[in-house]
């Protein structure tokens, strides 16, 4: 696995614990990876096997942001303060990411192939937290983003992954509806004419739903034909890219070089003395015979037993630390 994790590019969920648990040494699942992922420590990344159409977009500062301004009475169901009755409405022309950046969407219909990143703000984080939720026997993710999934082209780049209204099973006339309609006829067993007269019915849908589609391709209005996708494409796969995980394996080994840093002389000359102080305040003499074995129950009554000799040599450094402070 070694060899062969340099010269791959990018890792299976499965794979990819595989791998952290040989560089760990300890358990580790596939749920765990995406666990890792939703928790901002693991970059994630999804593989379109079959490609996927999408709007590239380039992401701004919230504060460079774009707005159309409509009439206060453009939405009468939304209730107005009647401090802003009268003025015009603002409306963010681009898609609020997160409070701090915005993404404006072009209109072109693009083609993704191949690995991209998640970009963990929209349905792709969603469906995510479901699969997590499925390998962990957790309750089923009912949530649904109005954006879409989105995935990451670079620093200023995403692009929002989007559906065409022909895969929409309740839009008359497009495929994805026939594709419910004879599922149901296989269902619920309806009876031939009938059967019939429901797919004769489909087919004069579908002149009219194609009609309108090459409209507004030839008006030059072809992203009209497509919304926001609530998922990612059933024909993908997340996986994580080789380069992310030698970036976790970084971060957790500097977090444990960090935390493993031994105490230099200023550290230990303060803790000493807030052991000292500790020690009076219990009326305990450091320097009396026994003190190290009084301690040594304390600590076995809080659960973290430690040694009489292991207290005993803190003990007998105390003076100095004290001394050491006092200057």
């Amino acid at each position: 696995m070694k060899k062969l994790f340099t010269l791959k590019k990018w890792l299976t969920l499965q794979e990819a614990a595989r791998h952290l648990a040989i560089v760990f040494g300890e358990e580790v699942c596939e749920a765990d990876v995406l666990r890792l992922a939703l928790d901002g420590h693991l970059k994630l990344s999804v593989n379109f096997v079959n490609h996927a159409r999408a709007f590239k977009g380039n992401v701004v500062p919230i504060e460079e942001a774009e707005y159309e301004e409509f009439p206060w009475e453009f939405s009468p169901k939304i209730p107005i303060p009647d401090e802003h009755k009268g003025k015009p409405i603002r409306v963010m022309k681009g898609i609020n990411l997160d409070g701090k950046r915005v993404l404006n969407l072009g209109k072109d219909v693009m083609s993704l192939d191949g690995v991209y990143d998640l970009a963990m703000v929209g349905n792709e984080r969603i469906d995510v937290e479901h699969q997590y939720q499925m390998l962990t026997n957790g309750p089923s993710v009912t949530l649904q983003g109005l954006d879409g999934a989105f995935v990451i082209g670079d620093a200023n780049t995403m692009y929002q992954i989007i559906e065409s209204y022909d895969e929409n099973e309740y839009q008359a006339g497009s495929i994805g509806h026939l594709r419910e309609l004879e599922q149901e006829i296989l269902l619920k067993k309806i009876k031939p004419e009938k059967a019939k007269e429901l797919l004769a019915k489909h087919k004069e849908d579908r002149k009219a739903f194609l009609a309108k589609a090459n409209e507004r391709r030839d008006a030059g209005c072809d992203s009209s034909n497509y919304h926001p996708a609530g998922s990612l494409p059933d024909d993908s796969v997340m996986v994580v890219r080789t380069d992310a995980l030698r970036e976790f394996e970084q971060t957790i080994n500097e977090d444990s070089v960090s935390a493993d840093k031994p105490l230099n002389t200023n550290e230990r000359n303060t803790l000493l003395t807030i052991i000292a102080a500790l020690c009076d305040y219990s009326a305990i003499d450091p320097k009396a015979r026994g003190s190290a074995t009084q301690i040594a129950s304390m600590t076995a009554e809080l659960g973290a037993p430690v040694t009489d000799e292991t207290i005993l040599k803190a003990l007998v450094k105390i003076p100095d630390a004290v001394a050491r402070r006092m200057k």
